[in-house]
């Protein structure tokens, strides 16, 4: 079996985790799952470091149990902290041993405070005359005990290098944004595509692909499903539109504003992701792939994939918005 030949960018992401007693497994998920996804998709360099306050297991709200994979001491500078608090956030802001923790957080470059992460960082000062949020029933709460913290009733926000958010739902969006700055919309839409999409199956429920279950236009869901339900034998883009119930600009100018891509872009990287699960999941050459891609030949694939891959290495991606937000 000829081993699949995928270009890597040149992208790299290190990431230290610093996890509390009680944290929530959803909102650890869809932090770190998007960016599994990056890196496994595309071949980008991203690693993550387990940490824990008292260099010990923590448990999870569900009782899930989690080792650190090095001591505080020994953690290196990273890319990203997140800080990730649990149920026990108002006896942890008590402790000496959470203000210690917190040091890593000096020496990481961006800072993502979720859940109760905010409060803990909160209590050690780190975010006075600063935008923050963090989950929704404790905003009141929050904003009382920390008045020098400027408070913001919203998913996800962010201050400088301080970025914070409360629910699961909060977490995916700024992971997502997160994602398509460092590696482009094109990263973006595949991580999107895994969590907050599914194929329409035969007879199901019209809950489409792409469409971002939140999406408010029906047509653009409408188009994303045409795409998914093409990935091997393509249409043209006129014919999407036509089955859209859209003009080709009127796709082109909402696919750019709610996805960040054009439909064309669009409906690529939905190929290539496709090729890229045969290749790299399920083992299959690069040959047998490209023709159940939409693909010509093998070479006409390749050089498909390599394009991505310098596109994506070399995008700031943009903030790319999701739509309306939801609660875990």
């Amino acid at each position: 079996m000829m081993t699949p030949n995928l270009p890597k960018t040149a992208s790299v992401l290190r990431i230290n985790i610093l996890l509390f007693e009680a944290f929530s497994n959803m909102v650890l998920a869809c932090l770190l799952e998007p960016l599994r996804v990056v890196r496994d998709e595309h071949g980008t360099a991203i690693t993550w470091t387990i940490l824990t306050p008292h260099d010990g297991p923590v448990r999870s709200s569900s009782g899930l149990s989690l080792a650190p994979d090095c001591q505080l001491s020994q953690a290196g500078a990273c890319d990203l902290l997140i800080v990730i608090g649990g149920d026990r956030f108002r006896q942890d802001s008590q402790h000496s041993a959470t203000r210690r923790a917190l040091m890593v957080a000096r020496r990481a470059k961006t800072v993502i405070a979720a859940d109760t992460g905010t409060w803990l960082l909160a209590s050690a000062g780190y975010l006075e005359g600063r935008q923050a949020t963090l989950h929704w029933q404790l905003l009141e709460e929050f904003a009382e005990r920390f008045p020098k913290v400027n408070r913001v009733a919203a998913p996800f926000a962010g201050d400088g290098k301080w970025l914070t958010c409360g629910s699961a739902a909060g977490a995916m969006e700024l992971v997502l944004q997160e994602i398509a700055q460092r590696f482009g919309a094109a990263a973006r839409f595949d991580a999107a595509s895994m969590f907050l999409n599914a194929p329409r199956l035969a007879r199901t429920p019209d809950n489409g692909l792409g469409g971002l279950p939140s999406h408010p236009n029906p047509r653009v869901r409408k188009a994303l499903d045409i795409m998914a339900a093409t990935v091997e034998n393509p249409r043209t883009l006129p014919e999407i539109a036509t089955g859209a119930g859209l003009t080709l600009r009127t796709m082109a100018r909402l696919f750019a504003a709610d996805l960040g891509l054009s439909p064309g872009k669009c409906y690529q990287h939905m190929r290539l992701a496709r090729a890229r699960e045969l290749m790299l999941q399920q083992g299959m050459s690069a040959a047998d792939a490209a023709p159940r891609c939409g693909f010509s030949c093998v070479a006409s694939l390749k050089r498909a994939l390599s394009r991505s891959s310098k596109e994506n290495a070399g995008s700031g991606g943009a903030n790319l918005p999701l739509g309306p937000s939801y609660h875990r």
